[in-house]
């Protein structure tokens, strides 16, 4: 009995055990469990999460893998190396790293409509070279015209020189045969003071004399003639070239030959005429309407038109401005008060302009002087004095007479003071000898509606 008991109770001890390590592990089991399915949860929201960023597609793609050896070289995440990737891209496009994409489309709403910045900035580069050779033909348009302006200038000078050598010789040889006259005329006075006494003792013998001389004296009084009408002849020749007392603004330049379709016009003019590209005129119906208003203003022509080809003879013009209900016919004169076909006139620069429209008058008025070089006519140094053969006084901003300077007024407000003042008594010095001398006065405006130049 003692064995048997020994025995039952070591079965019981072990089926306890066996119990025990049986709900241990059945509750170890369980507590893994839900272990598991809380990792699990936790795996399946970090792969949510990040699918949020990227798929599994993209994870696998060459892109991603790329991305992620770099990132790893570099030691970043790849999130870091594109996010630092981003803000250095929106630097280059925009300067700033916090710029976001639709301050960039805005920013640069013109530019993308070609569809990136690339493409636009390949057409931009390919209209800058566009424009830059359209200037280097200007340019060398400007450097032609410049050079026939000198040569035309020498030659002018070469021709005013021989006609001063002509009118010099002529005159010395008209006051040689003036004095040659007159002492035969004294002659022939001294010959007959006697005469009435000393007809019959020398009519004989001095007869074939005094036809002799009276030949002679006809034949000076014949070359005298012709000197004389050589003389004037000279003189027209000078006084063609000095400026008449009309208003050269009031000259018509030429007339319209042609009209085709509603922006091109043929002129009469060309290169024998001195017509060069750029070159504009103000289009009227007839000479009649060139009549100036009580403050001197011509009224703007009924069109605009500037000369994009240049012939021999004729030109082919576009029409830059035109007036509603007033077109452009054939026999329309062409006005321009720079440019003549026959002459060069003269013109004085003086004072500031403003180029721009905003109100302030630029650094220099160079801009004014070369289109009227350009346009054929001379530009004269400015000495604030007018010369003789003067034909236009082209005047720009009005400068404003400063007010006294106060008592405690320092060195550098007198300076001030002094080169405003010197500034308002030059341009109204030249303004009232414009007026005695009846030389056109134009300001910026009057040179634009005179030249037929629309502002750009």
């Amino acid at each position: 009995m003692a064995i048997r008991t020994g025995a039952g109770t070591g079965v019981i001890v072990s089926l306890v055990v066996f119990v025990l390590a049986t709900v241990f592990l059945l509750v170890l089991s369980i507590v893994f469990y839900a272990g598991k399915i809380k990792q699990m949860e936790v795996a399946r929201d970090a792969q949510d999460t990040l699918s949020e960023y990227v798929t599994s597609a993209e994870r696998s793609s060459d892109t991603f893998q790329n991305m992620s050896a770099v990132a790893a070289t570099s030691r970043q995440s790849v999130a870091g190396y594109l996010n630092a990737e981003l803000e250095e891209l929106k630097r280059i496009v925009s300067g700033s790293p916090t710029s976001t994409l639709e301050q960039i489309r805005n920013e640069f709403g013109s530019a993308l409509e070609g569809g990136s910045l690339a493409l636009s900035f390949d057409r931009l580069q390919r209209q800058v070279s566009e424009r830059q050779q359209e200037v280097d033909a200007r340019v060398a348009e400007l450097t032609d015209s410049r050079r026939q302006i000198e040569e035309l200038k020498a030659e002018l000078a070469a021709a005013r020189l021989a006609g001063e050598d002509a009118v010099a010789s002529a005159k010395a040889q008209w006051e040689d045969i003036h004095g040659a006259a007159i002492e035969h005329s004294r002659s022939l006075d001294e010959l007959f003071v006697n005469r009435g006494q000393r007809d019959d003792r020398l009519r004989g013998s001095f007869q074939g004399r005094i036809l002799q001389l009276q030949d002679e004296n006809d034949d000076l009084l014949m070359e005298k003639a012709q000197l004389a009408s050589t003389i004037e002849e000279l003189r027209q020749v000078i006084n063609a070239g000095r400026i008449s007392p009309q208003d050269p603004a009031m000259l018509v330049d030429g007339r319209v030959l042609e009209v085709t379709g509603n922006d091109r016009v043929f002129i009469d003019r060309g290169g024998d005429d001195r017509i060069v590209l750029g070159m504009t005129f103000e289009i009227y119906t007839d000479f009649a309407q060139l009549i100036p208003d009580a403050d001197g203003d011509l009224p703007r022509g009924k069109a605009s038109v500037e000369v994009i080809k240049v012939g021999d003879t004729t030109s082919t013009a576009k029409v830059t401005r035109s007036t509603p209900g007033r077109p452009i016919v054939r026999d329309d004169v062409i006005v321009n008060a720079v440019y003549d076909p026959d002459y060069r006139y003269k013109f004085l620069v003086h004072g500031v302009f403003d180029a721009d429209g905003d109100g302030s008058g630029e650094a220099d008025n160079t801009f004014v002087k070369d289109r009227i070089g350009r346009w054929g006519g001379t530009v004269v140094e400015d000495q604030v004095i007018l010369p003789g053969d003067l034909d236009f006084l082209v005047l720009g901003i009005q400068p404003r007479e400063p007010r006294p300077l106060p008592r405690n007024a320092s060195p550098l407000m007198e300076e001030e003071y002094v080169r405003q003042k010197q500034a308002f008594l030059d341009y109204m010095d030249l303004f009232e000898q414009a007026r005695e001398a009846k030389i056109p006065v134009l300001n910026a405006t009057r040179l634009d509606v005179l030249t037929g130049h629309v502002g750009r």
